[in-house]
């Protein structure tokens, strides 16, 4: 006699285990692009609090003649996971950010990437 809690793939159902693996995959597909999405207008304002001073935060054709940084223009071509690793490790003489919440940077990379 069969275990009554599993179900054979005979019967055309799936084991519990890969419902709750197949549910997870979904929740983190769903989830990962609205966190990585953003809202670009908070993120504006992070940037001209903690960027400005060392790069160009606007549009290209506005860049100062001696950013220490690259133009937020330049950086937007990069991939979001490529700019939440030099948020959360910056580098040469990037200072350490303030406690950033996660949000924050999220929003601070979606601003990064819809410059131009």
């Amino acid at each position: 006699m069969k275990h009554p809690t599993k179900r054979s793939a005979a019967n055309g159902c799936r084991p519990s285990w890969f419902a709750a693996l197949t549910g997870a995959a979904v929740a983190v597909l769903i989830s990962s692009p609205a966190l990585a999405a953003g809202k670009a207008a908070k993120g504006a304002k992070l940037a001209q609090q903690w960027c400005n001073a060392c790069h160009t935060v606007g549009p290209s054709e506005t860049a100062r003649k001696f950013d220490a940084g690259p133009l937020f223009a330049e950086l937007a071509k990069k991939s979001p996971k490529y700019l939440e690793t030099a948020i959360n490790k910056p580098h040469d003489f990037m200072p350490k950010f303030p406690k950033l919440s996660r949000k924050d940077k999220q929003d601070l990379i979606a601003y990064i990437r819809t410059v131009k």
